[in-house]
């Protein structure tokens, strides 16, 4: 024989080598075998849930792990999405339990509930990114995967989600209350804007949904949920959840005294409770509102035939309306002199040094058309229908209040966003308004944050002011957001669970226990001693019918027997 050799052996000949014998050992007691090369785990997928078909989770569950000729007698339990198979050989025994999530444990070491993880997060992925329970449960069905039963949907949104979404909610909305509160401190005020939606389409809407923003930021600093039954009518809930709002605003940053401006649409109601209740903060419309109702009201009058030459002055008319606005900056009395002007220069007027309503403007910037046809007489039609519908005294008035800066695109934007989390299709009550709020304002502080930090500069610089570049930029803002706050909740549920030293289960299962405990103890207590004389399965018989049968009369109470005794007595008492 060969004499053994101390090195190892090629890696070629490691597969063909024959095991160790006893005449091996016999020959050389510090022979071992060579050693094994490590396991290595290629392409493993980054996600930590797969999805794996039913007859592949079977074939590899059915052999078992101890013997080679054994199989494995399989017994599969299903909780939601996450699978447990019991298995035992049917040639040694051996007995095995395969799982197919990790579980969530509690506080309390000795408690028995166990939730699996994978329940915990699907649901969570399906609320934080506005897929909803219906949504999911359809996908499942129609995909062939085991669908999360409602109840069990809803009891882990109730338990688990909806405590993580408001720890973070307070947390983020307390810091960013307090940095407000910081900048008023040191001298700054704060400028709003806000508008309201409804949760259904048309004028009978149950509940109008308010948010409060900051105008320079977009941050929201604030939410109001309104229902209709706590104003009246579904007409009044916008003002005054905007009353509401800035009260509780007001409260949360210290004073009134801290709010220089409040921008909304051109709102009568709302314009009539601002100046009745909060005259110290000063009260502007949105551009936009008011220049798309001059728009509109041009194109209504401009159909007409007589209103022909007119039409040329459609657009000049909406140029000069932004233009009045943007260059004056704030005067309102210099705004709505520069709008009036326009009306003026349709008739071929360019100087007002004659006419006492205007005190700053005395010309028109521009130079006059050299066609001197395209002017409008001011006797004529055209010219006395654009005075009565576009150039009315209360548009020269509101005009004095429409921000030149600010506006509430903001709102519009992130009540498009509420409308994916909340859509006006489904019904949804309080609780669920208020869910789906708060992931919707964590969801747009989170992408105002992420500009802010450099991805665009802030609202209202001069880059920023180009639609183009906007949609451009808001572009690259969100292929880079990586939704943080999503994640946030993610663990928080965790959290949630770790916390808790008895699951919502155990105790539900325990109230259930007591309250059938107190129902039979009830009946115990509630039931007669003796049947009632009514009773149609007692037979009518004799008593010595009774004795000859062996049935014996119903035992009486203690009280009964006395009460026998003193009647007995009542009756001796005459005869003696």
């Amino acid at each position: 024989p060969l004499p053994l050799m101390d090195r190892r052996p090629p890696p070629c000949c490691e597969c063909c080598c024959r095991p160790e014998q006893k005449s091996d050992l016999k020959r050389d007691p510090n022979w071992t075998p060579p050693p094994f090369l490590p396991p290595t785990t290629l392409g493993l997928p980054a996600a930590e849930y797969l999805v794996v078909s039913r007859d592949a989770l079977v074939s590899l569950l059915d052999k078992c792990k101890k013997c080679v000729e054994g199989a494995n007698h399989l017994s599969f339990h299903m909780e939601g999405l996450a699978v447990q198979c019991s298995t035992r050989c049917n040639k040694c025994g051996f007995t095995d339990t395969w799982s197919g999530s990790p579980v969530l444990k509690t506080a309390n070491e000795g408690n028995k509930e166990r939730l699996a993880k994978i329940n915990v997060d699907v649901v969570t992925g399906a609320i934080i990114t506005a897929v909803g329970g219906t949504k999911l449960r359809q996908i499942f069905l129609m995909s062939g995967i085991s669908p999360i039963s409602p109840s069990t949907f809803h009891r882990l949104k109730k338990h688990y989600v909806r405590p993580a979404v408001d720890e973070l909610f307070w947390r983020t909305q307390g810091a960013l209350i307090d940095s407000i509160r910081e900048r008023i401190a040191k001298g700054e005020k704060v400028h709003l804007c806000g508008d309201g939606s409804f949760d259904s389409r048309g004028y009978s809407a149950a509940y109008c949904r308010y948010f409060l923003l900051n105008a320079e930021t977009g941050e929201v600093l604030h939410y109001i949920i309104m229902h209709k039954t706590d104003t009246g009518s579904s007409s009044t809930m916008e003002v005054a959840a905007l009353e509401q709002g800035l009260r509780e605003l007001v409260l949360m940053i210290g004073g009134v005294d801290g709010i220089a401006s409040l921008v909304t649409d051109r709102h009568l109601a709302v314009t009539k409770m601002m100046h009745d209740k909060f005259p110290g903060i000063k009260h502007l419309y949105d551009p936009w509102h008011f220049f798309r109702n001059i728009t509109l009201a041009l194109v209504k009058i401009c159909k007409a035939k007589y209103m022909a030459p007119a039409r040329i002055w459609v657009k000049p008319i909406i140029n000069r309306c932004y233009d009045a606005v943007l260059s004056a900056q704030g005067n309102g009395e210099l705004a709505s002199e520069k709008f009036r002007a326009i009306l003026c220069c349709i008739a071929g007027q360019h100087k007002f040094d004659q006419d006492p309503s205007f005190k700053i403007l005395k010309e028109c910037p521009h130079d006059p058309p050299k066609n001197p046809r395209i002017y409008l007489p001011k006797g004529g039609g055209p010219y006395k229908r654009l005075e009565d519908q576009v150039f009315t005294k209360k548009n020269c008035e509101d005009i004095k209040s429409v921000s030149a800066n600010l506006d509430t695109s903001p709102c519009e934007s992130i009540n498009a966003l509420a409308w994916r989390y909340a859509p006006k299709d489904l019904y949804f009550i309080r609780s669920g308004h208020e869910l789906r709020t708060r992931l919707t304002v964590l969801h747009w502080n989170h992408l105002k944050a992420t500009a802010m930090d450099g991805s665009r500069p802030v609202v209202g610089k001069k880059s920023y002011t180009n639609p183009t570049h906007r949609k451009k930029v808001w572009r690259k803002v969100r292929k880079s957001a990586s939704h943080t706050w999503r994640n946030d909740i993610k663990q928080g549920t965790y959290k949630v669970r770790e916390k808790m030293i008895e699951t919502p289960d155990a105790t539900e299962r325990r109230r259930k226990a007591a309250l059938k405990r107190q129902r039979e103890l009830w009946e115990v207590l509630t039931r007669p001693s003796r049947p009632s004389a009514a009773d149609q399965n007692i037979n009518s018989s004799s008593d010595e019918e009774d004795e000859e049968d062996g049935l014996l009369l119903p035992a009486l109470t203690p009280m009964e027997q006395l009460e026998s005794l003193l009647d007995a007595a009542l009756e001796k008492e005459p005869d003696e």
